[in-house]
């Protein structure tokens, strides 16, 4: 059962990022192609972005009680303060029975993605670090018990990701990170390419979050397939994910680590390691696939598993390790249980016992952002 003093903490939430995030932050050369909120003729707010404008998409606000939200995007006035608020979001979070949140950004993209060098590398790397001054100096600010920091690195450039990190690492607790940078013609993470940016998280003690569709791609069947496919198989930008770290050598060069995928689910968990480990019997052990331990041992040593609802993993949680899963509460997206966050999961933990409820929902995020 989920104790009543256990303090809710959801390790991926979402920003709706305010209108003026960028437009305060941008040197005034860039404030006329850098982020920016305008209102179409149409009556729709859109952001632009260079030649891009890209709506607010209406699956992953919350609605204001009575709004009519267009399904080809929303609008500021239509949604839920909290959305963008931080004095807003905390009382949304008092309602739902969260303590505390990690939030991934919205219209940057879950990794910063969004701002991938086009016409002005300077402009981009300016964007990432205006994202994360707003996410450290004014999000976080207005209760750093409660609103954890997590910020952006521009992965595309890993001596500038470096010294992104050095420049806020002692203000913050994890960094996001694509889930597979070869989606985004970058180099894969079975290379010694991003080394030098591992070293510096390992240094600065940082959690590495991996969001679902942070490679800008989701994974489906077909270009016609209906969103439920997509909706369905969520989880499998998670598995694609959870086996290239473990065969790419990166936890034998840096134990330390410390891997979160977000938003994945986790009940398939024990079927990879199943496939993983089946692998390495039929070639002969770890040191055939050029590792040093087995699939069991680096998911137990170096990463969590996070789920929005997936009773099937709490049920079998101690097949997958109950040190290794983390609960997430999605707001403002569509798959967030808002406002039954912590009725839901009174539920669904009933038979639970306290310690495990506890270290799902709080003390395994505790240790996995060093909150404590």
């Amino acid at each position: 059962m989920l104790a009543a003093d256990t303090k809710l903490i959801s390790v991926d939430d979402h920003v709706i990022e305010p209108p003026h995030t960028w437009v305060d932050r941008l040197p005034e050369r860039y404030k006329s192609v850098g982020p920016r909120i305008e209102r179409r003729a149409d009556g729709l707010d859109v952001w632009r972005y260079e030649d891009q404008e890209v709506p607010i998409m209406s699956a992953t606000v919350r609605p204001l009680p009575g709004a009519q939200i267009r399904p080809d995007g929303a609008n500021f006035d239509q949604m839920r303060p909290g959305c963008y608020d931080p004095e807003q979001r905390l009382l949304d979070m008092d309602i739902d029975g969260v303590w505390g949140q990690v939030c991934f950004p919205n219209f940057a993209r879950f990794a910063g993605h969004r701002f991938l060098p086009t016409n002005d590398p300077e402009l981009s790397l300016l964007c990432i670090q205006a994202y994360n001054d707003f996410i450290v100096d004014e999000w976080c600010a207005v209760n750093p018990d409660r609103l954890v920091p997590l910020i952006l690195v521009p992965f595309w450039d890993v001596d500038a990701s470096i010294a992104e990190v050095k420049r806020l690492g002692s203000q913050v607790k994890g960094i996001a990170f694509t889930e597979n940078p070869t989606v985004l013609d970058l180099p894969s993470v079975h290379t010694d390419h991003y080394d030098g940016l591992w070293a510096t998280v390992v240094e600065h003690d940082l959690a590495l979050c991996m969001h679902i569709g942070s490679s800008s791609v989701m994974v489906t069947s077909s270009a016609d397939a209906p969103l439920a496919v997509q909706w369905a198989a969520t989880g499998i930008n998670s598995m694609l994910a959870m086996s290239d770290w473990i065969f790419s050598g990166i936890f034998d060069r840096f134990p330390s680590m410390r891997v979160l995928l977000s938003e994945g689910g986790a009940g398939w968990v024990p079927y990879i390691l199943e496939r993983a480990q089946k692998f390495l019997d039929v070639k002969g052990g770890p040191s055939a696939a050029g590792i040093k331990k087995t699939p069991h041992e680096y998911f137990r040593d170096n990463m969590f598993a996070c789920f929005v609802t997936d009773e099937f993993a709490i049920e079998n949680r101690h097949t997958i390790g109950i040190d290794n899963l983390m609960w997430e509460g999605d707001f403002p997206h569509g798959d967030s249980m808002f406002p039954e966050s912590r009725v839901n999961l009174d539920r669904v933990l009933a038979d639970v016992s306290v310690d495990d409820a506890r270290k799902i929902c709080q003390t395994n995020a505790e240790r996995a952002f060093r909150l404590r």
